[in-house]
């Protein structure tokens, strides 16, 4: 009796070949066939605490999509950014909900909700992935003391731009535009995070940008039409991260209208 040995699906295994065997016997054995593999949602886990109507606060941890529409809520500002509240500057991480902040505008106002989430190095194990990056603006990269010190945002993060150029080109005094928007390579950078970084975001009584470092970040509000944008059990989904409110409408209105990355670059051509 003689042995060979085949190669089958990256499989070597011995053949018995003798004509006293029957012929299946002399079949290599395959593989079972692979099954095709579900592309499973890709979910977060979002954290939230809030104002409730008798101004206690209460907190909750949920688990829903990772899209941008979930993500933007959660992801303006990262840990160690400070905000300037009535009671001086607080670190984002140490404010809570009921605290009054000073806003650009000149006014004060109350938060009644925060978010946060965790963003983890990209791994590139899943092929939809996508790097993460923060905005990292270097001290002053927009005047003195704008900002002071180096200030490091999410990937979500708008800052209000005021200019004499955003003025003749739009007729806008002043609009909220994505903070990449600003990136140069040298005084504004995006930076991909080698560790776990907490992110935050902040909801007001009505919608202000607030003084950061000594620059003027948008606070979270979902933008106009968003009921008619998403399904039905996506939006339930989605208002179910704000237990403050009822429905989107409860944001009450934008402050001032946003722009794309795109339509920032366009100002400077």
């Amino acid at each position: 009796m003689s042995y060979s040995h085949r190669v089958t699906a990256g499989l070597i295994e011995p053949v018995v070949e003798s004509p006293s065997l029957p012929s299946r016997a002399l079949r290599p054995k395959l593989p079972p066939a692979a099954r095709p593999q579900r592309a499973m949602p890709l979910t977060r886990r979002y954290e939230a605490s809030w104002l409730t109507p008798d101004g206690s606060v209460e907190s909750s941890t949920r688990i829903a999509p990772a899209t941008p529409l979930f993500e933007e809520a959660f992801s303006a500002l990262a840990r160690g950014a400070v905000i300037a509240t009535e009671d001086g500057p607080v670190a984002v991480e140490d404010l809570a909900p009921g605290q009054r902040v000073l806003t650009a505008e000149g006014r004060v106002e109350t938060v009644t909700w925060i978010g946060s989430m965790m963003i983890y190095p990209s791994t590139g194990a899943v092929m939809s992935e996508e790097p993460v990056t923060l905005t990292r603006i270097t001290a002053e990269a927009f005047g003195q003391g704008r900002p002071m010190p180096d200030l490091v945002l999410g990937p979500r993060a708008r800052l209000c731009l005021r200019d004499p150029r955003l003025r003749r080109v739009t007729g806008l005094e002043a609009a909220f535009v994505p903070a990449r928007a600003f990136v140069d390579g040298v005084s504004v950078i995006e930076v991909t995070p080698v560790s776990p970084v907490s992110v935050y975001h902040l909801v007001l009584e009505r919608q202000a940008s607030l003084r950061v470092a000594g620059l003027e970040v948008e606070s979270y509000h979902p933008g106009e039409g968003v009921e008619e944008m998403i399904d039905p059990r996506m939006l339930s989904l989605f208002v179910a991260q704000f237990p403050q409110i009822t429905r989107l409408r409860d944001f009450g209105p934008q402050l001032h209208p946003r722009l794309t990355r795109f339509e920032v670059e366009s100002l400077w051509d």
